[in-house]
């Protein structure tokens, strides 16, 4: 009992320092990945070296999504800087016949394109959406709500990669479950966008309009990642949905060579990934025999597929989007300058909370990781508490647990390194899929996303709700909560089938 209360002294103190002390993500990152060294080693016993080599290989388990960040980052900024990303949502909002499809064109076409791109949306996207007539609040909770369903298959599927690296579950078998997830989760979210979209004419016409929306997408997801692949299942819903509101709009949209120059980086993202997802021979060659594999520790291979995954080509298509849109030397780097500017805080704190994660996961080892001692190995224990207390219905707890994780840390990829390895362990002591676990856990990361502070903070200032965090947190956190808890009860249920 003493040590199951002891494991959960990460997740308390995350929550004073963040709530509490309302600290910033990479002051909460420092102090956490501290406090949680020093709980491994002085309570948990673990010898220093362990606990030190397990904090790197979370750094280096998290490089492909920094990477995916960074990158995703720079490619804003310049989209940005250059009025291309402004041009295309003028395009595209001649294509639809009034506000209220204007608005799920942006909400749940747009922002989940861009994610599914690994562009950040939020900063795109609440501007569009205050630009079409929503409310600057509105506009900043919409820019988030509009993707944190489908989160988890987005980002080019560096998410689930990461999650697959983390528990060691094959990433199909992860990618499939989480779209099965995935689809409720959107659902949800859709259902909450009436709240925020306060347009003039609003009807029970325009309810299941906007929830057919969300259905739509997500099920475009679900199906891209059974016959495409997870990488690009996010901006595949995005892309089919802005095609079919376009296709039942009042007139075609030409593309000119403008546009297309404008549309080139995400054309060239979307078909490098769709041809190493879809073509056999790729398939096999960037995903199995093109790829590198380390080991920080003996017991943890970290296998790396820079062809497979996303970052390569993302800085490609930056490298294309300059050359095209002309920019000089000069204006590239004060691009690049910005875009480390904005990034590198992001970037240390996502690699602290996978050093969190790992020190957690291999607490207990003894030196050179020969023996583990499961009775001070915090999953372990934290699996066996679950089980005694929880019992049969720990399944209807673990999407909240991810959204615990993304409310605290303001990044999901916190939740997958802190309590991803806790769901194999939790799946074998209740006997079920351990896939469906993590997945679970995953999506609802994705759906804290509408709770956290730190991604409230992104938007906020870019569409004039700077101020109003508190007023759109006290909306979209209990919102965050009960739509975990629905995802968990659709777990549940399943399981009892």
């Amino acid at each position: 009992m003493y040590f199951f209360i002891i494991c959960w002294a990460p997740v308390i103190f995350l929550t004073r320092l963040a709530v509490g002390f309302r600290m910033p993500a990479l002051n909460l990152s420092i102090l956490g990945a501290l406090f949680t060294l020093f709980l491994v080693v002085m309570v948990f016993e673990t010898p220093l070296p362990v606990a030190l080599l397990s904090a790197l290989d979370g750094v280096i388990t998290t490089l492909p999504l920094l990477l995916v960040v960074f990158a995703g980052i720079l490619l804003s900024a310049l989209l940005q800087t250059s009025g291309s990303l402004s041009r295309i949502v003028t395009w595209l909002m001649g294509g639809v016949r009034n506000a209220v499809q204007r608005g799920l064109l942006i909400v749940f076409g747009v922002t989940n394109f861009l994610e599914g791109a690994s562009v950040i949306a939020e900063p795109v996207v609440a501007p569009m959406l205050r630009s079409a007539g929503v409310s600057p609040s509105g506009s900043a909770a919409l820019s988030i709500i509009g993707y944190a369903g489908l989160m988890t298959l987005e980002m080019a599927g560096i998410i689930i990669t990461v999650l697959s690296l983390v528990t060691g579950l094959p990433l199909y078998d992860l990618g499939i479950a989480s779209a099965w997830l995935s689809l409720p989760a959107t659902v949800c979210m859709a259902a909450c966008v009436p709240l925020f979209m306060k347009v003039s004419g609003r009807n029970a016409h325009h309810y299941f309009l906007t929830l057919g929306c969300g259905f739509f997408v997500g099920m475009a997801a679900l199906v891209a990642v059974m016959y495409i692949g997870v990488s690009i299942s996010g901006m595949v819903g995005g892309l089919v949905l802005i095609i079919v509101m376009l296709a039942a709009g009042p007139r075609r949209l030409t593309l000119s060579k403008d546009i297309l120059r404008d549309l080139a980086p995400f054309i060239f993202m979307l078909i490098a990934l769709l041809l190493v997802n879809t073509v056999p021979p790729l398939r096999e060659l960037t995903s199995k025999q093109l790829t590198i594999t380390v080991k920080v520790i003996p017991i943890h291979p970290i296998t790396f597929q820079p062809l497979f995954s996303a970052y390569i080509y993302l800085f490609a298509a930056f490298g294309l989007a300059a050359v095209l849109l002309r920019m000089t030397m000069a204006q590239a780097r004060t691009v690049m300058i910005d875009g480390i500017h904005k990034g590198w805080r992001a970037s240390v704190s996502m690699g602290l909370f996978g050093a969190m994660g790992q020190m957690i996961a291999y607490s207990g080892y003894t030196k050179g990781f020969g023996h583990l001692n499961q009775a001070h190995n915090m999953p372990w224990i934290l699996a066996q508490g679950l089980q005694l207390y929880a019992g049969n219905f720990y399944p209807l707890f673990v999407p909240l647990l991810g959204w615990v994780g993304t409310f605290l840390t303001g990044y999901g990829v916190a939740s997958l390194m802190l309590f991803g390895h806790l769901q194999v362990q939790a799946a074998s002591l209740l006997g079920v899929s351990p896939a469906w676990l993590a997945a679970a856990l995953a999506v609802g990361a994705s759906i804290g996303s509408i709770s956290s502070p730190f991604k409230i903070a992104i938007a906020t200032p870019m569409c004039g709700a700077l101020g109003r965090e508190g007023e759109i947190l006290r909306l979209t956190i209990p919102l965050g909560v009960a739509a975990s808890l629905i995802i968990g009860i659709i777990l549940w249920a399943g399981f009892k089938v």
